[in-house]
């Protein structure tokens, strides 16, 4: 294969800019069936481009525009694609090994099988590249990546973190899951069939109107996730799952009262409200206290807790979608590793909780929300001070007139999020992405 060197490329990028805009002098890049090593192709609009079978092993294509590119059987070991667009993208038999998608774009892509053939001088026909299919996406990151109605190969396996991924509508029958991180995921409506979900993390996934006939569920923690089980379905019987209501030995009236008086005596009396892993979905519990509860991995979607109070409490892992803070006493809540896409946040406070600590200074202890998914979520006027929102996912969230005075936002996703009138005094932003 011939080589193309980085210094090489620049002509080939003013090239197809013509191309794009139909200009004279303009061509298509294409650099198929050619050898790059650690090529910086990052941050152009590269849509149309040809990859096929290229040779391009930790190449840089982060933040680049590549619709409709074509990558059929390319080698792409260990390259970067971060925030990079792929809608409808050709990745059909392409090996990418190790390869980042983390906040990348792949709707409509097709990245199942495929190989390419060449004809040697004797005429027999055999793979340009070598490589085994099953190992095709191996120690691939999909992170906050958005897959919607994408294919894959029913022959690969995705043991990798692929949290807070969407694939909603995508074709993955048949894909070997086991031991993968699909925390927060989306699998609506996506075709499931004969996948393997062994041992996954699938804590806040999204799993409504997907085909699972014959998929296996192994050992996977499915807590907090929203299922729809169809009579007589047995494919959850060994998963780790949400628990009901009616499983508890005491009525939700009767654990709120018995919080209370635990409150109220400091732990004397009652008793601490212990609500992990409980769907407590669509409840409505506005006003309720729930101060220094525990509602780790609790199933809360669609539920109603205007004006609660939650100081102090634990709701880490938790699937809050589409639910109702509004107005509630948060602070020193941990959010941590939930999911709060769509929630209702607007008017909570989430600042410091003041601990006493005797003779000493009292201590601060900050609102938790590391790792959450926060997307399209609404906290518009919320008190966010000195939360801490590391590698949060806040892309589309309206945070209008919110006060993030000394907030900690290091590598937080803020794509389009809406921060006018918004406080930013003394954040930590190093690493936030889409801050403009």
């Amino acid at each position: 294969m011939p080589v193309i060197l980085q210094n090489e490329l620049a002509e080939l990028f003013i090239q197809h800019e013509r191309y794009r805009k139909g200009t004279t002098g303009g061509k298509r890049f294409d650099i198929s069936l050619q050898t790059g090593h650690e090529l910086d192709l990052s941050a152009r609009k590269l849509d149309g481009a040809e990859f096929v079978g290229a040779f391009l092993n930790h190449s840089n294509f982060s933040y680049s525009q590549l619709k409709q590119t074509n990558f059929f059987g390319a080698t792409l070991n260990n390259s970067n694609f971060f925030e990079s667009n792929l809608t409808q993208a050709d990745m059909r038999g392409a090996q990418m090994q190790g390869i980042n998608f983390t906040n990348a774009i792949l709707d409509e892509a097709n990245l199942a099988d495929g190989s390419l053939l060449r004809r040697s001088s004797g005429g027999e026909i055999s793979p340009v590249h070598e490589g085994d299919a099953k190992l095709r996406l191996y120690d691939a990151v999909f992170k906050n990546a958005t897959a919607q109605k994408a294919k894959f190969s029913s022959s690969i396996a995705l043991s990798t973190d692929l949290s807070l991924a969407n694939f909603k509508g995508a074709k993955l029958q048949g894909v070997n899951f086991t031991g993968s991180n699909l925390r927060g995921s989306t699998f609506e409506n996506a075709d499931l069939r004969g996948c393997n979900f062994t041992n996954t993390n699938m804590n806040a996934v999204i799993l409504l109107g997907a085909n699972l006939d014959g998929a296996v569920f192994e050992g996977a923690d499915l807590t907090a996730s929203l299922v729809h089980m169809k009579e007589g379905n047995t494919s959850f019987s060994h998963a780790k799952m949400t628990k009901s209501l009616e499983s508890l030995e005491l009525s939700i009236k009767e654990i709120i009262a018995n919080h209370r008086v635990w409150v109220n005596t400091l732990g004397r009396e009652g008793k601490r409200a212990d609500l992990i892993g409980i769907n407590l979905s669509r409840v409505m519990l506005d006003g309720v206290q729930f101060q220094a509860a525990s509602l780790q991995r609790s199933l809360l979607t669609g539920a109603s807790f205007v004006g609660a109070v939650f100081t102090m409490s634990d709701l880490s892992g938790c699937n809050a979608r589409e639910t109702s803070f509004a107005k509630a006493d948060c602070r020193g809540i941990n959010f941590s590793l939930a999911r709060l896409d769509k929630a209702d946040l607007q008017s909570a406070d989430f600042s410091p909780m003041s601990i006493s600590a005797g003779a000493m200074k009292p201590i601060l202890w900050p609102a938790n929300f590391a790792g959450a998914n926060l997307q399209n979520a609404r906290l518009r006027s919320a008190n966010l001070t000195g939360a801490r929102f590391e590698n949060a996912m806040l892309a589309d969230a309206d945070l209008r007139e919110a006060n993030l005075e000394g907030a900690i936002l290091t590598d937080a996703n803020l794509t389009n999020a809406d921060l006018r009138g918004a406080k930013l005094d003394k954040a930590d932003l190093r690493g936030a992405i889409g801050i403009r």
